[in-house]
């Protein structure tokens, strides 16, 4: 499995600010943005926090979009930071700009719930496509 860095996210933050031709660039929480790109990964008594593709792109979706660890662009780096994991590890999502835009909105107007996780890996897994490389 591949994982995004800190790095990564914050490169795509930057891309994402620097489209919209607005908001400032930059992490607002940096203890915060080390936890969304340590926690995919974490095993608990060897078993993974989170076993499947599908929740770890539910995982960085909810938690960027919640935790605002970016001063501007969260929701729009957390969609783009969902997309680029899953192109990491062979998949692509496939959603209409709508989709993708009501999906975010969906995540930022519910609870910070894992049964909430558990329905944006569902609709995520729905609509990605294997990529054969």
């Amino acid at each position: 499995m591949n994982y995004l860095t800190k790095d990564d996210l914050i490169e795509i933050n930057r891309l994402v600010i620097e489209a919209a031709q607005e908001g400032a660039v930059g992490v607002a929480d940096p203890h915060g943005l080390e936890a969304i790109v340590q926690q995919p990964g974490q095993q608990f008594f060897g078993r993974e926090a989170y076993p499947t593709i599908w929740l770890k792109a539910a995982f960085l979706l909810q938690k960027i979009t919640k935790e605002h660890v970016f001063f501007d662009g969260n929701k729009r780096t957390a969609f783009m930071a969902t997309a680029f994991f899953l192109d990491l590890n062979n998949y692509s999502l496939k959603v209409s700009a709508q989709d993708g835009q009501d999906l975010v909105i969906e995540t930022t107007l519910s609870a910070d719930t894992e049964e909430q996780m558990v329905k944006i890996a569902l609709f995520i897994k729905e609509n990605s496509t294997l990529i054969k490389r």
